[in-house]
């Protein structure tokens, strides 16, 4: 069945994207509105992930205002639409920070290293919700509140070879074969290089047959599909929707046996990807997740039950369940978005309206830690990533659901990290 979510997304969220580029302000408390830049897609091909994630980030402003934890102080989103042009990102943080955005949060990763140079100049905390490497390596004003790219494919690779060791699979079938496939963008070359690398660095785990990216945009898999078509299992490295929906649904059309795995980007995609090739083309599929998922056990997962309610609070019931069915958008930009809000209106607390700019979010966040459903997460002085720890979710048709895979929260190891 067709979810109707995206339409509605698309018309009230055109609504707000207007509201951000006039430059119109809600408040009416004198002046005293801090507001959040929020440079996103609401238009291009990630939007059908990105606006829920958007919906997340206006519910929990609500929330934040309803409770009025700064007295007399309110907190505004402001939206600007990049149509996941690369072009329009630096102008796009040009124009938030100029009507007044004291943070920017940045769903892309290459739109935050494009902006690294500039946070740094104007001290105007970007808020990275796509992470890679070259944004933590260097602690500066990017805070970054997912896994690396890297970091995850070589967890998901770790988990696996474990699983493959413990039923005893090295030893009857041998190491299992390993393909990527993707977008040619900063997030697809991080995760293909990421999964190289870590072959090579362990080469009884994986054999790996090839990389095979390809440009931005691309939907036929001609000759990806043929290369990777007896793999044991294929990793995902595209953003958006049509780059995993156009290659699962071929490479399933033309026999493809491997058993598909990824990091964040698919599942929030979920709904899309479903609908479009079915849950049979999918299942068993396996990926790493930071932020939870929206049916894990509440009484160990606290923060993905509340990121459930405050959904189901703001919107009407069939449009919450078209929300949950699309998959990851809304929880994980959600969740991730809560977080850096309480560092803001920790900071707006500490230092007061008239004294708070990137600056005090800056301090405020270097020594922000806290527990998150059981895992430990915040910035540091030298550390600009906010988690380490992911669940693994297996895609299971029978449940038409993401089934917790691991044993709760899986570190990154140490030595994963180092791998040149």
């Amino acid at each position: 069945m067709k979810r109707r979510w995206t339409k509605l997304g698309v018309s009230c969220l055109t609504i707000l994207a207007l509201t951000a580029t006039l430059g119109l302000s809600c408040g009416g408390n004198g002046g005293q509105t801090v507001v959040i830049g929020n440079l996103t897609d609401l238009s291009g091909v990630g939007a059908s992930a990105l606006e829920p994630m958007t919906w997340a980030l206006e519910d929990m402003v609500k929330e934040i205002n309803e409770e009025e934890p700064v007295p007399g102080v309110e907190f505004e989103v402001m939206n600007f639409d990049t149509a996941f042009d690369t072009a329009r990102f630096v102008p796009g943080y040009q124009r938030l920070k100029d009507r007044g955005a004291k943070v920017i949060i940045s769903v892309f990763s290459d739109a935050t290293e494009a902006l690294m140079p500039l946070a740094e100049r104007d001290k105007v905390p970007v808020l990275g919700m796509a992470t890679t490497l070259p944004m933590i390596e260097d602690p500066g004003w990017v805070f970054a509140f997912s896994v690396p790219g890297r970091w995850s494919i070589m967890l998901m690779l770790d988990w696996i070879a474990e699983q493959w060791e413990a039923e005893g699979k090295y030893d009857t079938v041998g190491k299992p074969t390993l393909a990527s496939t993707g977008w040619d963008d900063g997030w697809g070359r991080e995760q293909e290089e990421g999964a190289r690398d870590y072959c090579a660095a362990f080469p009884d785990k994986f054999e790996y047959v090839s990389g095979n990216l390809a440009p931005v945009g691309t939907t036929e898999w001609v000759a990806e599909v043929k290369a990777l078509k007896n793999v044991d299992y294929v990793s995902l490295c595209g953003t958006g929707a049509l780059q995993p929906a156009t290659f699962i649904k071929q490479y399933r059309d033309a026999g493809g046996t491997g058993t598909f795995i990824s990091t964040e980007s698919p599942t929030a995609y979920l709904g899309y990807i479903v609908d479009y090739c079915g849950w049979d083309a999918v299942d068993g599929s396996l990926n790493t997740q930071g932020w939870g998922w929206w049916h894990l056990d509440p009484t160990e997962y606290p923060d993905c039950k509340y990121v459930k309610d405050v959904v189901y609070k703001h919107h009407e019931q069939s449009v919450a369940d078209d929300l949950v069915h699309a998959g990851m958008g809304y929880l994980g930009g959600g969740a991730m978005q809560k977080f850096a809000l309480d560092i803001l209106v920790e900071a707006v607390r500490q230092v007061g309206f008239e004294d708070f700019d990137g600056q005090a979010y800056y301090d405020t966040a270097v020594q922000y830690m806290v527990d998150w459903s059981g895992s430990q997460r915040g910035f540091t002085e030298t550390r600009r990533y906010v988690t380490d720890e992911m669940v693994v979710l297996r895609w299971d048709a029978a449940e038409e659901n993401l089934i917790l895979a691991s044993d709760g929260w899986v570190k990154i190891a140490e030595d994963l990290k180092e791998i040149p």
